[in-house]
């Protein structure tokens, strides 16, 4: 086997598996990229 197809198969290879992991990751948890959600009032510390 040529060391081209051993070295192409391998990126295929990882490509699939890291847009698989990716698929389950936002199908598992679908709020990545949405900004933090930010507290509407802001309380003061008091000393």
């Amino acid at each position: 086997m040529n060391p081209a197809y051993r070295i192409g198969g391998f990126l295929i290879a990882m490509v699939a598996v890291f847009g698989l992991a990716f698929g389950i990751g936002r199908a598992v948890d679908p709020g990545i990229g949405e900004p933090p959600q930010q507290p509407s009032v802001h309380q003061q510390h008091t000393e």
